[in-house]
């Protein structure tokens, strides 16, 4: 997904992005037709966040 973001600045950017994609992707789903894969989909989005965060977290801590 291209090159690793080393500043705080590209980090959030990153983050800001996908963000941005994950409300794309819950804005196209239709509430009365999601099933249990869907939610599993965004909830994979969610993890995967979340980890990419943390460690964002831990490189700025290191700073």
């Amino acid at each position: 997904m291209g090159k690793a973001a080393q500043q705080p600045s590209d980090q959030f950017h990153y983050i800001k992005n996908r963000i941005q994609m994950l409300n794309q992707v819950v804005s196209t789903m239709d509430p009365e037709d999601v099933d249990m894969d869907d939610f599993n989909r965004v909830l994979d989005m969610i993890e995967q966040l979340q980890m990419k965060m943390v460690r964002f977290k831990k490189d700025w801590e290191e700073e």
